[in-house]
């Protein structure tokens, strides 16, 4: 895995959502896995506050390509029990996906950064 420098981590904080979203997957796939931010009781989960169309409220698991754009997220947004953790490929495909899959209302939001908008789309393998 590479090490982001101050001049990467900032250019990637400039990218808007969708290139964020290819950007992960492009490193995911490369990197084998991903990072989410955990703490003692679980993953970081955002909750929706707006309904859809449908009036469904969803719950969303961030996910980032390096461990410190999530560090740096944790950090902006006063998480100081967050901490960065690598899933794996396989753990992620075996077991997160289905999981949630199974859950219906959670989609995955790709490397949100700062305030800014992010992309969600639903559970995908990598």
């Amino acid at each position: 895995m590479t090490e982001l420098t101050d001049k990467e981590l900032e250019a990637i904080k400039s990218l808007n959502a969708e290139y964020r979203q290819a950007m992960f997957k492009r490193v995911a796939s490369e990197q084998e896995g991903l990072f989410v931010l955990v703490d003692n009781d679980g993953p970081l989960i955002l909750e929706d506050t707006e309904e859809d169309e449908n009036n469904n409220l969803y719950s969303v698991l961030p996910v980032w390509s390096h461990e410190r754009l999530a560090t740096e997220y944790a950090k902006e947004n006063k998480l100081e029990s967050m901490k960065a953790q690598f899933i794996t490929k396989k753990a992620w495909n075996e077991s997160w996906v289905p999981m949630f899959k199974e859950q219906k209302n959670v989609l995955i939001g790709f490397m949100p950064v700062g305030d800014g908008d992010f992309s969600v789309d639903d559970p995908v393998e990598i």
